[in-house]
């Protein structure tokens, strides 16, 4: 049994994470925490909109803020969450030590009151970025990294994310960055990777796979990737250039297919990934993101570009096969006629993702930032 964990001469903290929800991270860290003997909950204002499949969290208040209207039609929703949010607000002043922002603080860029209020009630706030929360657009399209968002059909509001970098900047004890592409946009905040539950993300039985997810036995070497918002976000990961060096090993003789997930359930996911031969993360944003993580922990060869930038901060020897547009054809194709190299590339990967990315090893990193002095 896993003993708690505990920094000398410190009380046990109790944390809050919330509210956004990124690729269950913040469900994953917050049950790390807890089996080291913290309370940890996880908040979200909607885990259930229409569009998203739901998400594990402790307090969900049903409601998505950007609906708050007092329009005839609209007000009796919109005073009963108004209601529901100042209970939980006010009772979580008293229940928790530590907030744990990501992306956004309860009032997100409509006022700083919640974060002025926490200050002065001397509790650790700590702010937590993944990607676009904090990317500008145009720097990422000079950076010369690639062009992730020239694929991005969604519109920023570079404005609105320079002004709550800022007021973060002002309340937070500190920030933290999950994805190693961004330090640019935050070079105060400290590095602790994406977490996987190993007890989870583990190779599963061919017997145990949901005959739901059973994909067709075909004989091609298949190749996977996947997207959870691809439809409102557009091309972010190079599916294009994936969808092209496919075309041209089939031209070549190879037996290969694509298979494209969107919009699959998380607790799904596991199932197909254990059925591929070859995942691809990404081609453009110069970072690795969950996907490659999760398929790493389950024994796949993995394809994902990564910048200078970020290698700098990985172990010479990562398993990672480093690709980008120009160069992912080559890469697949090695991948594609060697089985040797991808079970070798599978095992490497699975051990990479215990020593780097174990949940429970980088909740007492978190644990460890909480208990710093306040800067």
């Amino acid at each position: 049994m896993r003993q708690p964990y505990h920094a000398k001469d410190m009380k046990r903290l109790k944390i809050l994470h919330s509210p956004a929800i990124v690729v269950n991270q913040q469900w994953v860290i917050s049950r790390a925490q807890r089996a080291l003997g913290y309370k940890s909950d996880f908040m979200v204002f909607n885990a259930d909109r229409q569009g998203l499949p739901v998400r594990n969290c402790d307090i969900n208040l049903h409601f998505d803020r950007k609906d708050i209207s007092f329009a005839p039609r609209k007000i009796l929703p919109t005073l009963k969450f108004l209601a529901r949010f100042s209970v939980f607000f006010l009772s979580s002043l008293f229940k928790y030590d530590v907030f744990h922002f990501h992306s956004e603080s309860f009032f997100g860029s409509n006022s700083s009151l919640d974060l002025a209020l926490l200050k002065l009630l001397r509790k650790k706030i700590v702010f937590q970025y993944w990607g676009c929360d904090i990317r500008l657009k145009t720097p990422s399209i000079l950076s010369g990294e690639g062009d992730i968002c020239n694929g991005c059909i969604r519109v920023c509001n570079n404005f609105r994310k320079l002004k709550d970098n800022l007021t973060h900047l002002r309340y937070a004890d500190f920030r933290v960055y999950g994805g190693a592409d961004i330090i640019r946009m935050v070079p105060d905040a400290v590095f602790i990777p994406i977490a996987i539950d190993l007890d989870y993300w583990r190779p599963v039985p061919e017997k145990d796979i949901p005959k739901e997810c059973l994909m067709p036995r075909s004989g091609k070497t298949i190749v996977l990737q996947a997207f959870e918002n691809a439809g409102p976000r557009g091309d972010l990961k190079g599916t294009r250039y994936i969808k092209n060096a496919i075309e041209e090993l089939k031209k070549e003789g190879l037996r290969v297919e694509h298979i494209f997930l969107e919009k699959v359930p998380y607790d799904r996911m596991r199932y197909y990934y254990q059925q591929a031969d070859i995942v691809i993360d990404q081609l453009l944003s110069g970072s690795h993101g969950s996907v490659a993580m999760e398929a790493m922990a389950l024994s796949k060869p993995v394809i994902c570009y990564l910048s200078e930038d970020v290698l700098k901060s990985l172990p010479q020897d990562h398993p990672i096969v480093n690709a980008d547009r120009h160069t992912v054809t080559e890469k697949l194709r090695m991948l594609v006629k060697d089985k040797v190299l991808r079970d070798e590339l599978g095992k490497r990967g699975r051990r990479y993702v215990e020593d780097r990315h174990e949940a429970v090893k980088l909740a007492k990193k978190y644990i460890e930032l909480y208990e710093k002095d306040r800067r």
